[in-house]
């Protein structure tokens, strides 16, 4: 893809601001209580993060981290992952061709994981424990901080790690007790209550619980609907986002000593609504969907994690034991539109995982800390495509595609073992080195039932059950060595596997589509620098990496029955690629009212080897779904007003590249999607516990693109643009005790 001469001065300059003087949104913050504090200090707060499985602070861990507290979250109106995009460098959203819905979006880091087809690349873990792809933009809900960790954690999070981790640590009650109210109300109608509450129930015993419940009318209108209601041009829209949601997780710690900690979460969330699929008609800048009919979409993820940490005068042993269940269904008009049809398809999704951890550490002396442990697993995934496509184009204009069943089962269990040291040899240099050995088995056992009809005639007939097998084992190492050049700046370098592991297709077509792929591997390499300046009123950190992975899981195509007018996607190990950029962080407390914050991401990630199934020769090509740059600047302003209430104003810029949406082989066909920036904007007045945010989003009234659906069984191609919403201004009262 070619870079104007524009794109480049902008490149240009959003790394220039970067570079100059400043940091992310949280890779450390102001030292500031949730109430109200008139002696701020100018010193930035260390950050404690648990990156390597212990409590460290952010800046002496030789890896790219962002650390975002919880209370950050709340204040920048980041819910889940997808409000990471664009504050977080390199981080990015991936799609499938079978779906514009969530249920198919991966995280990116750095460009790995670009293609959806397969595992995910990037692993969400909460409270310890991994939970499954359906559920990885798990809301925000009552966490002490989000760690987004870049570049390969197979050696201590495990299986699906190759490029990074998002680790949600939930907040644990204590002795003190402590309440939080929230409400907030925004011009989509959109009505929002949240609250938490924590405290001790008996000696020994503490609980916390936190609620959020949600109602909004969207900013998507559907007027196809409303005029088939009678009112024909003087109707109105109907929404076509509109949704009700509500999440609630309980926390419960038992403490009866200082050896012995007990802590279980249990959370639920739960969404029912319209995700305004397949999209807005490509080309037209509004906020319009035109289907004939929407159904509501689901969503249902509860689960669990026990952790129990024992320290002996030894050895620290901490076993955690996970369950989690996700159900979703994702019903549209795949055509989009009241011209075709009627085509109407539903995939309805489940996961279910049971994991058990254990691990033990201690230390040698003064200079050795060491880690090793144990990991086993069960999932259980299945996808159930059901589709009544009556008026499509695939073979004949006119066909009609019926399927009762696209049924892929899916059965994964494993096991692994792992082993971390970090060698101290002198008060300047550390060492470390660790290595995860895993072993996966997965089966498939597909149903399949369709037929290809052209009126009542068959053009093609699957009634099938196609079963699979395949065994993957990996030795994932790490190696690292972080130099001290002062007590403030450390420089470092790290070195590590990362694996993606093997399986099937989610959505089989044919016998021959129901074949395994293998494990993808990368090599991962890493040099950076972190430390503060100006005795602390400065931090920042840098990473240049470089990634070469081979075996890389790619979307592939296959033709039914050797018919080029009937192609079915697969999953294959088509290629090898490479790819390399930076991260910088910069954050500058100006003085103990007025603080600066910036970020920049690059990555340049493309094929150094790749030939397709059509055989064009696609080396060379950039990834789909990874923007080169992403920047973010960001400034705070705090000052007294009257009665011990203080004002704070708030403005965040944030600017994410172009990308390709889509594979590009076949019908999966690839668009090219627009940079965009956005504006945001908050004022805020608080005093002693009390809040009151007035917020606007997207302030300069930006449509934004962010990837694009291509309803791929017609003549004419039909793409549909996912788009973030218009200006959005809203208000938000907090009351904590």
């Amino acid at each position: 893809m070619l870079i104007n001469k524009i794109a480049i001065k902008r490149h240009a300059l959003f790394m220039a601001l970067a570079g100059a003087s400043l940091n992310p949104i949280a890779s450390n913050v102001m030292a500031q209580s949730e109430s109200t504090d008139t002696d701020r200090s100018v010193d930035l707060e260390e950050v404690v993060v648990t990156a390597r499985k212990r409590e460290e602070s952010l800046q002496d861990v030789p890896l790219s981290i962002q650390a975002y507290s919880g209370e950050d979250l709340a204040l920048g109106g980041v819910d889940n992952v997808e409000n990471l995009v664009g504050k977080t460098p390199n981080l990015s959203l991936s799609s499938n061709l079978l779906s514009p819905g969530n249920d198919f979006l991966n995280i990116v880091i750095r460009g790995v994981g670009s293609q959806s087809a397969g595992a995910p690349a990037v692993g969400t873990f909460v409270d310890g424990a991994f939970v499954p792809s359906l559920a990885f933009d798990i809301g925000f809900l009552d966490v002490e901080r989000v760690e987004v960790l870049r570049g390969p954690q197979g050696t201590l999070f495990g299986r699906n790690t190759q490029g990074g981790a998002l680790n949600i640590v939930v907040r644990r009650p204590d002795e003190e007790f402590r309440g939080k109210v929230a409400l907030s109300y925004d011009e989509f109608d959109t009505v929002r209550t949240q609250a938490a509450f924590s405290g001790q129930l008996a000696e020994n015993f503490y609980a916390g619980i936190a609620a959020d419940i949600s109602r909004t009318d969207g900013f998507l209108e559907n007027p196809v609907l409303g005029a088939a209601a009678g009112g024909g041009e003087r109707s109105s829209s109907v929404p076509a986002d509109a949704e009700d949601k509500y999440s609630w997780r309980s926390a419960f710690r038992y403490s009866p000593s200082d050896e012995l900690d007990i802590n279980l979460s249990i959370d639920k969330s739960y969404r029912k609504g319209l995700d305004g699929l397949p999209g807005v008609p490509r080309g037209q800048e509004a906020y319009i969907v035109r289907s004939d009919f929407q159904i509501d979409a689901l969503y249902d993820n509860y689960g669990a994690a026990l952790n129990i940490d024992y320290k002996t005068d030894d050895i620290d042993i901490t076993a955690i034991t996970a369950f989690r269940k996700v159900d979703t269904s994702l019903p549209f008009d795949f055509d989009g539109s009241p011209e075709r049809g009627p085509n109407f398809q539903d995939i309805r999704s489940s996961q279910e995982l049971f994991s058990q951890e254990l691990r033990f550490s201690g230390t040698v002396g003064e200079d050795i800390d060491w880690l090793a442990g144990a990991y086993v697993f069960r999932e259980e995934q299945r996808s159930d495509r059901y589709i009544q496509f009556h008026d499509i184009d695939l073979a004949l204009p006119g066909t009609s595609l019926l399927v009762d069943k696209q049924i892929q089962n899916l059965e994964r269990s494993g096991y692994a073992v792992f082993a971390d040291v970090i060698w101290n040899p002198n008060d300047w240099l550390e060492l470390g080195f660790g290595a995860r050995f895993a072993k996966e088995t997965v089966k498939s056992q597909a149903e399949l039932d369709f037929a290809l009809l052209l009126g009542d005639l068959p053009l093609a007939v699957v009634n099938d059950s196609p079963t699979g097998k395949l065994d993957d084992d990996n030795i994932s190492p790490t190696a690292s060595a972080r130099i001290k050049l002062s007590d403030d700046i450390s420089l470092y370098g790290r070195y590590a596997r990362g694996f993606r592991a093997g399986g099937f297709p989610l959505a089989p077509a044919s016998p021959i589509s129901n074949t395994g792929f293998n494990s993808e591997i990368s090599d991962n390499y890493e040099l950076g620098i972190k430390g503060n300046l100006f005795d602390g009123q400065v931090d920042f950190d840098l990473a240049l990496f470089r990634i070469d992975i081979s075996d890389q899981q790619l979307t592939t195509i296959v033709f039914f029955n050797g018919d080029p007018n009937l192609p079915v996607a697969a999953v294959g190990n088509a290629g090898e690629s490479r790819s390399e950029g930076a991260e910088l962080n910069l954050n500058w407390n100006v003085s103990d009212s007025f603080s600066i914050n910036a970020s920049a991401g690059y990555t340049d990630a493309a094929y150094t080897q790749y030939i397709d199934t059509l055989g064009d020769d696609r080396s060379g090509e950039s990834f789909p779904y990874v923007p080169k740059v992403n920047a973010l600047l960001g400034a705070t302003w705090s000052f007294d007003i009257a009665n011990g209430a203080e004002l704070e104003l708030n403005a965040q810029y944030r600017y994410v590249d172009e990308i390709l949406s889509g594979s590009g082989v076949d019908i999966d066909l690839q668009f090219p999607v627009d940079s965009y920036d956005v504006l945001d904007l908050r004022a805020s007045v608080y005093k002693d516990d009390w809040r009151v945010d007035v917020f606007v989003e997207n302030a300069r009234d930006e449509f934004i693109e962010t990837r694009v659906f291509n309803s791929f069984f017609f003549s004419e191609q039909r793409p549909f643009s996912i788009v973030l919403p218009p200006r959005k201004a809203g208000v938000r009262f907090t009351y904590n005790f």
